[in-house]
């Protein structure tokens, strides 16, 4: 395969792809449509990929089958209870070496899944690795600045978009895939989209009427609209990011949304703002992180992320965090968070700058593992959270 065309080798995998992981499309219809579109280039092209994908199709020995009861070596994952039966053994012996098998049943960095095993446990780290690969549900949160969920919902079903109520209420999800920006309820800023781990995270902070917040990691502004809501224009609401053309998203989304008490902060004028020694109620630090709670989102951060990185992100996160402590009036707070789902990034990270600097005290820590669709709950991303009290 390495002498192969990039486009038909592109065109194989979708192939392939469609084959083991798309069961409700027939089998005849993927390799017909493959075969044709190679066939555009060269009748040569469209006999290869024909060849290979018909050898696929063969290797298969039921294309969706319960994943209870089957050899591991020879199902392939592609829900949380069902898989891809194939003939022969396809995976590594999950016995000799567990990480290996199930970094290469769901395509993750076997390093990651040796973290994950230390840190979660075998159950616990399969469910996790299901949900890294799982379609993410697209959750509509209401400007509640400008209607309810239950309005929201209504406009939206005028607009022949179906939606249900999530478990909880505060939010939507949609039952249809759709171009939400050119929704006129998008244009009207009454709605913007966010999963229920970074929402519940925003809620561990006891927002207060009145308080002044600084949101030092703002893009895209999703936890800025979440926190004006909170606030009811009572408030000031101090937003900025290290990446100016995030920070434009920040800027866009609040003027969709006309989140008036928001005050745009450029990084470059960030030291001159807090020169002036503003009083901040709390400040959100959102830290730039690993990414290994929504890798179902970002699916190229699994190949991107290296293991010796984690070291240079954990020094950017320290930083952050003493900076967000040490803005913060006293008797305020701060919200640390992360997409993430290392310890490293996480927990220790804070008990570490806590026990260096000796003016914080841990109030509310929250962790959410990548979660799949189940009865009781909706699927969501992982993450953490911690709120802060400077004392």
């Amino acid at each position: 395969m390495e002498h192969t065309d990039k486009k038909i080798l592109a065109l194989l995998r979708t192939g392939t792809y469609e084959l083991i992981y798309v069961p409700r499309t027939p089998a005849y219809a993927i390799v017909n449509e493959t075969v044709e579109l190679a066939s555009k280039f060269s009748r040569k092209a469209g006999g290869f990929v024909n060849a290979v994908l018909r050898n696929v199709q063969r290797a298969i020995e039921l294309r969706s089958v319960a994943l209870a009861g089957q050899p591991p070596r020879k199902i392939l994952p592609v829900e949380a209870e069902a898989g891809c039966l194939f003939k022969t053994d396809l995976l590594p012996d999950p016995q000799q070496d567990l990480a290996l098998f199930l970094a290469t049943a769901f395509s993750l960095p076997a390093w990651l899944i040796r973290r994950w095993l230390v840190e979660f446990g075998p159950e616990a780290t399969k469910y996790i690795c299901i949900a890294s690969n799982r379609r993410p549900t697209v959750v509509l949160r209401p400007n509640t600045l400008q209607t309810t969920t239950h309005e929201l919902a209504a406009v939206l079903a005028s607009e022949g978009i179906e939606t249900n109520p999530t478990p909880d209420g505060t939010g939507l999800t949609l039952l249809q895939a759709v171009d939400i920006t050119g929704l006129s309820a998008f244009e009207k800023g009454l709605f913007f989209v966010q999963d229920q781990a970074a929402y519940e995270a925003i809620h561990l902070l006891p927002v207060q009427a009145g308080w002044r917040i600084l949101d030092l990691c703002a893009a895209p502004g999703t936890k800025t609209a979440v926190l004006a809501g909170l606030l009811r224009n009572t408030g000031q609401l101090y937003a900025s990011d290290a990446d100016k053309v995030r920070l434009q998203k920040v800027r866009q989304n609040c003027q969709r949304l006309k989140l008036g008490d928001v005050d745009i902060i450029e990084p470059e004028h960030l030291k001159s703002f807090l020169a002036s020694k503003p009083r901040i109620d709390a400040v959100i630090a959102d830290v730039p992180c690993s990414n290994t709670g929504v890798l179902a989102r970002r699916c190229e951060a699994r190949w991107r992320l290296e293991e010796k990185a984690i070291r240079a992100l954990t020094a950017v996160q320290k930083q952050l965090l003493h900076q967000a402590l040490s803005i913060v009036r006293t008797g305020g707070y701060v919200l640390y968070s992360t997409c993430s789902i290392l310890a490293e990034e996480n927990q220790m990270l804070v008990r570490s700058v806590l026990a260096e600097r000796q003016d914080g005290r841990l109030l509310k820590e929250h962790v959410m593992v990548p979660q799949t669709i189940r009865a009781d709950r909706m699927d969501h991303d992982g993450g953490y959270a911690v709120s802060v009290l400077k004392t």
